[in-house]
C-alpha cells in the first residue's frame, strides 16, 4: 500500500510552435520521485478515480468538449467521452461510489449555461440521463452521505444579472430534489471550488463574478460555511493577505485533522492559509503562480503545484506546521488547476 501516494494533473507547454497537453503522475513512494507525462488531446482539470478500479480514471477539460476515461496504470487513454453539442464540460464529475454511475457537471450552452449533471453508465459509458443542479455554470461536485447526495457549486450568471447568482447547491440524487443551497456573502465572487469537513464545514475558493471589468485585477475570494450556516462568509480580512487574491482563488484543500485550509492564488503568488472555525488568517506560502493543492494518503504533507525558476514544480509543505520538508519534484509538467492524491495499488 501506498504511504503517501501518486499525483496526478494536468498541464500544457509549448513545444514546437504548437501547445501540447499531459495528465502527469508522481510516485511520492518512489525512491527518486520524478514526473512522467502521458499525451492528452485537452488540458485536463479535474480528474475523478474510479473507486473500485484503482487503475481507471475520469478526465474533464473546463468549459470544452474535452473529457475521457484514462488507465492510469498503463497511462493510455482507453476512450473519450462525449457530450451533446447544446453543452459542454465544466471541468469535474464524480463516479458513484459502487463504480456504476459516472457523473458530470455540464453547462447548457444554449440556455444561458444553466447547469445539468449528467449521468453515464460506469462501464460503457453510455448516457442515462441529466438532472437540474439548480444554478448556473455549474463547476465543481462532490458525493457525500453515501452517494445519495452530491454538491454542486455555480459561477452563476453576471454581477449585473438578476437571478442565477452563485451558490452550492445540495441535491439528492434519487429524488433530484434540491436539499440545500449556500450562497456566499460576498456579491463579487462566484463559487468556484470547494472542499468539506468532516463535521459538515466548508470552504470555497472563488474567482471574481463575470461581468467585472479586468477580471484579473479584481479579487477572488475564500469563504467559509461553519456547520448549519445558511450562508459562506466570504474573508475579507486581513487586509495584507485579502488584498494579494488577484483573479481567481483556484484550488482549495482542507486538513481535518488540524482544522487548517489551503487557498492558493495564482496571480497574487501565494497560498493562504486559514482557521476554519473562526476564518483566523494564519498567513501564506510564499510561491510563484500556485495551481494545485492537496494532501497526501498518510495526512502529512501538504502538495502545491507551482512555477519555480525555469520550470512547474511540485513542493511539499507539512501539514501540522506548514513549513517546507524538502521535498520538491521539478520539472513537474502540472500547469494545470487542480492535483489529485491516489493510491495506485488500492
Amino acid at each position: 500500500m501506498a504511504t503517501k501516494g501518486t499525483v496526478v494533473g494536468g498541464g500544457g507547454y509549448a513545444s514546437g510552435g504548437a501547445q501540447r497537453f499531459v495528465l502527469a503522475f508522481v510516485d511520492l513512494d518512489a525512491p527518486s520521485p520524478s514526473a512522467v507525462p502521458m499525451p492528452l488531446d485537452f488540458l485536463a482539470h479535474g480528474v475523478s478515480l474510479h473507486p473500485r478500479d484503482p487503475t481507471r480514471a475520469a478526465v474533464f477539460e473546463k468549459k470544452g468538449p474535452g473529457a475521457c476515461v484514462v488507465d492510469v496504470r498503463e497511462r493510455a487513454v482507453l476512450r473519450p467521452l462525449t457530450t451533446a453539442r447544446s453543452r459542454r464540460f465544466y471541468g469535474h464529475g464524480a463516479w458513484s461510489p459502487d463504480g456504476a454511475f459516472l457523473y458530470a457537471t455540464e453547462s447548457r450552452v444554449d440556455r444561458n449555461f444553466a447547469g445539468v449533471l449528467v449521468v453515464r453508465d460506469g462501464a460503457t459509458l453510455a448516457e442515462l440521463g441529466a438532472l437540474d443542479t439548480h444554478g448556473a455554470s455549474p463547476h465543481d461536485c462532490r458525493l457525500l452521505d453515501g452517494g445519495k447526495v452530491m454538491a454542486v457549486t455555480h459561477g452563476g450568471g453576471g454581477v449585473h444579472e438578476r437571478g442565477a447568482a452563485p451558490s452550492v447547491a445540495f441535491i439528492e440524487l434519487a429524488s433530484r430534489k434540491l436539499l440545500d443551497r449556500v450562497t456566499l456573502s460576498g456579491p463579487r465572487v462566484n463559487a468556484g471550488h470547494l472542499d468539506l469537513g468532516p463535521r459538515g464545514e466548508m470552504v470555497v475558493v472563488s474567482a471574481p463574478r463575470d461581468g467585472l471589468p479586468t477580471p484579473e485585477k479584481q479579487l477572488g475570494g475564500v469563504s467559509i460555511r461553519r456547520p448549519g450556516e445558511p450562508v459562506a462568509r466570504t474573508l475579507t480580512e486581513p487586509h495584507a493577505v485579502v488584498s494579494r487574491m488577484l483573479g481567481e482563488a483556484l484550488s482549495v484543500a482542507l486538513h481535518a485533522e488540524t482544522g487548517v485550509a489551503l487557498a492558493t492564488h495564482p496571480l497574487g503568488d501565494c497560498v493562504s492559509a486559514w482557521r476554519v472555525e473562526d476564518g483566523a488568517s494564519l498567513g501564506t506560502l510564499e510561491l510563484r503562480g500556485p495551481r494545485g493543492v492537496a494532501l497526501t494518503l498518510d495526512r502529512a504533507w501538504y502538495l502545491v503545484s507551482h512555477f519555480g525558476e525555469r520550470n512547474p514544480r511540485l513542493s511539499a509543505f507539512a501539514a501540522e506546521t506548514r513549513a517546507p520538508v524538502g521535498f520538491a519534484v521539478d520539472p513537474s509538467y502540472l500547469t494545470g488547476s487542480h492535483i489529485v492524491v491516489y493510491d495506485p495499488d488500492a
